[in-house]
């Protein structure tokens, strides 16, 4: 077995929450899940924004349909951020 997939029903009986929230997660294309021998992995690489999700519905109550608007918006944020210090840099050269 390839030491970079984690068994989803592994990862959500060690963190206590449901096999469904992750399949949903799938289903709005938030995570990407393999399936091998009749058995759901996830990438390693996609833990933590597994993790990042779990925290937002399971402690601060927000559905699916939220994660995935919240997700869009920091995505949008991180762009924003990276154009203002582009164009500030941009900036310097002219003072």
């Amino acid at each position: 077995m390839d030491s970079s997939v984690i068994k989803i029903t592994e990862y959500c009986s060690y963190y206590e929450i449901e096999p469904d929230f992750v399949i949903s997660l799938e289903g709005v294309g938030l995570i990407e899940t393999l399936i091998i021998e009749g058995e759901r992995f996830i990438h390693e690489e996609q833990l933590k924004d597994l993790e990042r999700y779990v925290i937002w519905h399971y402690d601060m109550d927000i559905n699916i349909e939220g994660i995935d608007a919240l997700r869009n918006m920091l995505a949008n944020l991180e762009q924003l951020q990276s154009e203002v210090l582009h164009l500030k840099e941009k900036l310097r050269v002219y003072e």
